[in-house]
């Protein structure tokens, strides 16, 4: 009797340890494991091994797991039938089932899949000692799968959408805020916004002629206290010449007013305006710069983007200070479009009422 409990606790009980690594080892994903090596360094690199050769440790566990399961049946059956007689093999093998249905498979894959990151610390060690004892076998095994996952090195690697999903879940779980939530989703789409989406239309662009001179732009120009930078034109804004700082501006005034903005101007880079917003912010940071000019295909000027545009992107908000009379400049330039459009449709309809 006491061979037949033996047998069974030993059967069940490797089988429970083998599916609760089996859980943990699949739930474990690698920015836990970064995690854990910066906290506890042995321990999260015997687990980064396991994960990178996922093959070997499964191998290792479910090579256990079948011995546990055909052996443990084979000596409880084996013992029933001395102590019992060969009826009670039928019941023994009815209760055999059920226990490493449940206790073997469904509980202890339960809670491995709840519980992983407190037991994988724990795992990695006995994974590692699985291997060793198994590893004639698993060279065998490894032979055959090895084959079978050739060209599928990055089939476990997370994809944008998924970290996308993910974030989601965790929002919605309350990992994390949904402000938090907001940025990593504007980060991640960032390489998708071209630049067009979010510049400053040439419409609603406040520029100086480069021949005005310094005091006609203070006793006339107001708008320029709104501003840091402010783009400089020939005749045109299809014709910009450069950026002037309104700092700049201020400090010519006091010395010699006369002189012409051009003359304090410096150049202004030019981008193209299907070109992404993460390249234009890479542009920025290189050129230490905050104002470029934005050009179409057709190199005619379309708009300026500025270093708080892209901030803004990833931020996903309009950055407005107390000098900021209009909030979105894109949505002001909408306005002031469809206003035109009336205009000329009135005007339309006025000639139409009285032809000459």
């Amino acid at each position: 009797m006491d061979l037949l409990i033996l047998f069974f606790v030993l059967s069940v009980g490797i089988s429970f340890l083998c599916s609760i690594l089996e859980a943990v080892l699949l739930s474990v994903n690698m920015s836990y494991v970064s995690v854990l090596e910066q906290e506890r360094p042995s321990v999260g690199k015997l687990l980064r091994h396991h994960k990178k050769n996922i093959n070997k440790s499964i191998a290792a566990i479910l090579i256990l797991n079948t011995i546990a399961h055909t052996l443990g049946a084979a000596a409880v059956g084996a013992q029933a039938a001395a102590l019992f007689g060969n009826d009670a093999v039928v019941i023994i093998s009815i209760i055999m089932t059920f226990a490493i249905l449940f206790l073997s498979e469904i509980i202890p894959k339960t809670i491995g899949a709840v519980y992983w990151k407190q037991l994988a610390p724990a795992a990695a060690q006995f994974i590692r000692f699985f291997i060793w004892i198994t590893y004639p076998i698993i060279l065998t095994t490894l032979f055959v799968t090895n084959r079978i996952s050739k060209g599928n090195e990055f089939a476990n690697s997370l994809t944008k959408e998924e970290l996308l999903h993910s974030m989601l879940l965790s929002e919605d779980d309350g990992v994390i805020d949904e402000k938090e939530s907001d940025f990593i989703e504007n980060i991640l789409n960032f390489n998708k916004i071209k630049v067009k989406e979010v510049l400053t239309p040439r419409s609603v662009v406040f520029a100086l002629e480069e021949n005005m001179s310094i005091k006609e732009v203070i006793d006339t120009q107001s708008d320029i206290f709104k501003f840091s930078r402010i783009p400089v034109y020939r005749g045109s804004l299809e014709n910009v010449t450069g950026i002037v700082l309104t700092k700049k501006i201020f400090r010519q005034a006091l010395e010699d007013d006369a002189v012409s903005v051009g003359s304090i101007q410096k150049d202004i880079f030019t981008i193209n305006e299907n070109i992404p917003v993460s390249k234009a912010l890479d542009l920025f940071i290189t050129k230490k710069d905050h104002m470029f000019l934005v050009v179409d295909s057709y190199h005619q000027t379309d708009g300026i983007i500025t270093l708080e545009d892209c901030i803004e992107t990833i931020l996903g908000v309009e950055i407005v200070d107390e000098s900021d009379s209009i909030d979105d400049m894109r949505e002001l330039a909408k306005m002031q479009m469809k206003l035109k459009r009336k205009d000329i449709e009135s005007r339309n309809c006025e000639v139409k009422e009285n032809p000459l």
